[in-house]
């Protein structure tokens, strides 16, 4: 009988070892656990040493009334109003101690039990990042070499057209698993702030840029847009990451526009230190309960943003983190059927453009530009 209670006893000591040895969460909530204790411990020490402290002070007290009472002759009454005296003072400095003393450990066992507490998640969080850049670059060369291997496949001129239909939905949807693993990669390239460099960033010249690469695009669609650069655009940021910002932005406001549609590009100072990156379109807009969740990966607001309209779903995830790592701000007005304005507020740049570069800048493009894309006639970006 004693035997088989040993031998389960040991058996679940040798179970619970294990476990605190290789599951980090049972070994965080052990530590943890451990650590509350302590901390009461801790508290009850500080408690019983103030007492007696307390306590002796008080003797001392007393005594002294007593010793001063027959060598001074004084009265009882007298004496018990000094004692009581030095008590009141006592007992005030020893409950600030005492508060300070409890405030100062519970604080520090806090602070080192949350730190314990999270280990495991930021753990879990920087494996997951690792994993998924491993895994996206692992991803991009069979997907590469399978898009190259269709898209020749296409140039045949003997391809029977329902054949031919079908490869192209597949080149297709290539292209969109091909902007998924970038997505990714730049989350998981843009989330370690320690490895980005910041410097001074012309964000005129990054929008320039993006709507000339964005042009077919809202040709297609035969958008009217303005577009409107202040003098004053440096921004302390990124290069790479603004240029994705931008790009998500104005891309997802061209693709949710109906033909025929206008669009409003502005960048300007709007305070001493901020420089606002604001876009606004005649789309469809957002209903008022897919706002608040618009920045979640991969969700998707119904009616007005569906896969059919093409997208990862991690385009505005990754403007969110890409703004917080710029320490900027984003904020998003819309209204289903009146459209959406996307505001960016980013921090203006250090020593700003310069007068050679912003020269140079004002030759390329008036600071104010409409630009329509709905009928032949237009003006070039």
């Amino acid at each position: 009988m004693m035997m088989g209670y040993w031998k389960r006893s040991a058996a679940l000591g040798i179970d619970f070892a294990h476990k605190y040895r290789f599951d980090p969460f049972v070994r965080t909530e052990v530590n943890v656990v451990a650590l509350h204790i302590t901390l009461a411990a801790f508290l009850l020490g500080v408690v019983a040493i103030i007492a007696s402290q307390l306590y002796h002070d008080a003797a001392d007290a007393v005594l002294q009334g007593i010793q001063s009472s027959l060598t001074t002759g004084s009265t009882p009454a007298s004496v018990g109003d000094t004692v009581i005296a030095q008590l009141t003072s006592m007992r005030s400095r020893t409950v600030w101690v005492a508060a300070g003393s409890i405030i100062l450990i519970t604080g520090v066992f806090t602070y080192i039990i949350a730190r314990l507490a999270l280990s495991p998640t930021r753990s879990a969080l920087e494996s997951q990042k690792q994993f998924i850049g491993n895994i996206a670059h692992e991803l991009r060369t069979p997907l590469s070499v399978g898009k190259t291997n269709i898209e020749v496949a296409l140039m045949s001129p003997s391809i029977e057209p329902g054949l031919k239909d079908s490869l192209e939905s597949t080149v297709e949807e290539f292209d969109r698993m091909g902007e998924i693993i970038n997505n990714l990669l730049s989350l998981s390239a843009f989330t370690r702030r320690e490895q980005v460099e910041f410097h001074d960033v012309d964000l005129g010249a990054v929008v320039h840029t993006v709507l000339r690469m964005l042009r077919g695009l809202a040709e297609s669609k035969r958008i009217e847009m303005e577009v409107r650069l202040s003098d004053r655009t440096a921004v302390w940021g990124n290069h790479t990451a603004l240029e994705q910002i931008v790009m998500n932005i104005i891309k997802n406001a061209i693709i949710y526009t109906p033909h025929g549609g206008r669009m409003r590009v502005v960048v300007e100072p709007v305070y001493p230190d901020f420089i606002e990156f604001r876009v606004r379109d005649s789309g469809t807009g957002i209903a008022r309960k897919d706002l608040f969740r618009i920045f979640e990966p991969y969700y998707r607001a119904d009616p007005s943003r569906t896969r059919e309209q093409g997208g990862s779903g991690l385009g505005l995830t990754i403007v969110s983190e890409l703004v917080k790592l710029h320490n900027g701000k984003i904020t998003v007005r819309s209204a289903e059927g009146r459209g959406t304005s996307v505001t960016v507020l980013l921090p203006a740049g250090k020593i700003g453009l310069g007068a050679e570069k912003a020269a140079e800048r004002d030759t390329d493009w008036a600071s104010e530009v409409a630009v329509d894309f709905s009928h032949n006639g237009r003006r070039s970006l």
